[in-house]
């Protein structure tokens, strides 16, 4: 096995506290750090679980946001962050994608993470405005391919985004072509949508459910297994002709590799304890997710299928890497 710096200065710290050591953990406020900018649904969630794990805990959670490069920069920032429990993450799918499209990162995606929890799960939901003649999206894939050449425009919260991957892998199974426009947020795709000047959009639904409840905003599909709990009339992307298709958003809390197995262990019991309370069950469903937890190994895994999985889209979609 080769050992890279990183790894052996984190057994060198973890050998230096032994578990007794770290039996008063925590014993000073620890940082929850999120890679989007203030306000947004990861910001919401990311507060609602500080409030959450702070009184479970016994210490101040503070939410930290560094947004920017498709929260890589939150990422590298993690990566260098002690492993000792007062510095740990909410990423959620994103970073996976991001993982997948940028190539020079100055930590490794992966291996530079160590999994705590699984917080929930989301579908990304297809939509579009109202009036757009394709009710379904098996209606817009099927007017696609009576013109190719003058593809349907979509908007996503930018390249090499989650909803921007989706989209490209589900033109990829469909034999279509769309056209993409990003955005530096979902909510500058609603604006376009809404105006009729791009035909549909992917994101998370917290974006456009107001839209939507309207009647402004028509929902297509969702990308979760399942229809989803908050959305029952909302058809899965495998229901549109993609049997087995499934490319739900999450939520997940991580640390830096090294973190201590003890502190890992805290941090789950937590988390799972949380996650067990019908209010914030409730307050998720309220931001588009739903309570899902997991193993910390499962966290890692779930992230490596997502970076192997959007690799293989853009080599195939011939995406240039960044």
């Amino acid at each position: 096995m080769i050992l890279n710096r990183r790894t052996v200065l984190a057994g060198f710290s973890a050998a230096l506290f032994p578990t007794w050591a770290r039996a008063a953990w925590p014993e000073k406020a620890i940082t929850l750090l999120h890679g989007f900018a203030p306000g947004g649904g990861t910001d919401a969630t990311s507060r609602m679980l500080a409030e959450g794990l702070a009184k479970i805990l016994g210490q101040t959670v503070v939410v930290e946001t560094k947004p920017g490069a498709g929260t890589t920069l939150a990422g590298a920032q993690l990566a260098r962050s002690a492993p000792d429990g007062y510095t740990i993450s909410l990423i959620t799918a994103t970073y996976g994608a991001s993982s997948a499209f940028y190539k020079s990162l100055s930590y490794k995606p992966v291996d530079d993470l160590k999994g705590i929890c699984q917080v929930s799960e989301a579908p990304y939901m297809f939509s579009c405005n109202a009036d757009a003649p394709f009710k379904t999206l098996a209606e817009l894939i099927a007017a696609a391919k009576k013109q190719p050449d003058k593809p349907f425009t979509y908007g996503t919260p930018g390249v090499g985004s989650g909803p921007h991957l989706i989209v490209e892998q589900v033109a990829q199974l469909a034999g279509v072509k769309f056209q993409h426009i990003p955005f530096r947020g979902g909510a500058q795709a609603v604006v376009e949508v809404l105006a009729g000047r791009v035909d549909f959009m992917v994101d998370p639904p917290i974006s456009m459910i107001e839209q939507i409840k309207a009647g402004k905003f028509r929902a297509l599909a969702v990308t979760t297994a399942q229809r989803f709990a908050s959305f029952p009339d909302i058809p899965t992307v495998a229901e549109a002709g993609f049997p087995n298709y499934a490319a739900p958003g999450w939520y997940a809390l991580v640390g830096p590799a090294g973190l201590p197995d003890d502190i890992v262990a805290r941090l789950h019991t937590a988390t799972t304890t949380l996650l067990k309370d019908e209010t914030v069950k409730e307050r998720l469903l309220a931001l588009g997710s739903q309570a899902k937890a997991s193993q910390p190994k499962e966290v890692i895994d779930l992230l490596a299928s997502d970076v192997k999985r959007w690799g293989e889209v853009l080599d195939k979609a011939k995406i240039e890497r960044i």
